[in-house]
C-alpha cells in the first residue's frame, strides 16, 4: 500500500476511534424510576402460560422540557 493511502487510512481509523463513542452517547431526557412491579402468572395448559407482568414509573421531567398541552 503506497505511504499516502496507509496515511489516509491510519488517519480515518484514529478519527473514527475518537468519534465513535460520542455519537453512541444521548442525553437522558427525564429521570425514571420504577415504584412498583407486579407480576401475575397462571398456566393455561401443560404447554402455555399466561404471564402479565404490570410496571409502574414516575418520570421527572426538567421543567424547561414540558411539552405544550
Amino acid at each position: 500500500m503506497p505511504w499516502f493511502q496507509s496515511l489516509c487510512r491510519s488517519t480515518g481509523r484514529m478519527i473514527h476511534e475518537i468519534v465513535k463513542p460520542v455519537r453512541g452517547q444521548t442525553p437522558e431526557p427525564s429521570a425514571r424510576r420504577e415504584v412498583s412491579r407486579s407480576v401475575e402468572q397462571e398456566r393455561v395448559s401443560p404447554t402455555v402460560t399466561l404471564r402479565r407482568t404490570t410496571i409502574e414509573e414516575v418520570e421527572v421531567t426538567p421543567q424547561g422540557e414540558q411539552g405544550e398541552r
